[in-house]
């Protein structure tokens, strides 16, 4: 099957115009609740991170050094609710179109293997990110001991220019293992992970820029949303009002990106799995 970014894109509204309600209702359970609970609970780091534009450094160590433990089992805790809550609105808008109570329960026996696929890939990333450096290490004395610090810095920025699209070409690669898991029934990290790299063969490139094309509009719409709360929060100083507003401006932000990338992700896995557009169309129009 062929990638087609258009038909990816209005399938991904379809899917999101059939299922609004309901996608609205778990993306505020899972991604909103939480992420507004984890500045409310941080306040004044959360507040310092978000609003200062050139915080002291000492004294920002020392806050997260302070609040580590915290920020530690917060984040444990919202990457197991966010990870429930993407599942949840994938297998949501599958073809058997379950409740919203059987997508939470087969969304919590995915979990494992989700847990799984993502250690598994951060292994992968990390032996990546340190052959890569141990390469570009390498690159950088030959350049030094060829032609001096010049060609050393020219070394430098082209081994790290490919050192990242590597790193980014492999998570396109494997961008479609949640709703592998979430779909297929697929159970084995190892499976699951193999099952994305065929599906994505040869669309790698169609896929990345279409990534890019949706982060650019996001980063614009994040960075207009981010200083208008940014300034209603500064105006609240750093205590709880201030992280209350922070934190329901991101966790705002969170869920509707949430629902429509999980919508992509359904469009992109029934298009290169080889679903037909009559198929669709049949379903959801």
């Amino acid at each position: 099957m062929t990638f087609d970014m258009n038909r990816t894109w209005a399938h991904a509204l379809a899917l999101l115009q059939a299922n609004g309600q309901l996608l609205a209702i778990i993306a505020g359970v899972f991604l909103l609740l939480p992420g507004t609970l984890f500045y409310v609970a941080l306040p004044d780091v959360m507040t310092t991170l978000s609003t200062q534009t050139n915080p002291d450094p000492e004294q920002l160590m020392a806050m997260l050094r302070a609040a580590m433990g915290p920020l530690i089992v917060l984040g444990l805790v919202m990457f197991v609710a966010q990870t429930i809550g993407y599942l949840a609105m994938i297998a949501l808008m599958g073809d058997d179109r379950p409740t919203v109570g059987e997508a939470l329960r087969r969304a919590l026996a995915c979990l494992p293997t989700t847990i799984g696929v993502t250690l598994l890939l951060m292994l992968g990333y990390v032996l990546v990110a340190l052959v890569g450096a141990l390469v570009l290490g390498l690159l950088i004395a030959l350049g030094t001991a060829a032609g001096g610090t010049v060609l050393a810095g020219v070394l430098a920025f082209l081994g790290g220019v490919a050192l990242v699209a590597g790193i980014v070409y492999l998570a396109t690669r494997f961008i479609l293992t949640m709703p592998i898991i979430a779909l297929d029934g697929i159970t084995g990290p190892w499976a699951v992970c193999k099952r994305s790299w065929e599906l994505t063969r040869s669309h790698a490139l169609k896929i990345f820029f279409f990534y890019v094309l949706i982060f650019a509009a996001y980063i614009v719409i994040a960075m207009i949303l981010g200083s208008v709360f940014g300034v209603i929060a500064g105006l609240l100083g750093n205590g709880t009002g201030a992280a209350l507003v922070l934190g329901l401006s991101n966790g705002l932000m969170g869920a509707a990106v949430a629902m429509l990338f999980s919508a992509i992700m359904v469009a992109m896995h029934r298009q290169l799995s080889g679903i037909s557009v009559t198929t669709i169309d049949q379903t959801f129009g």
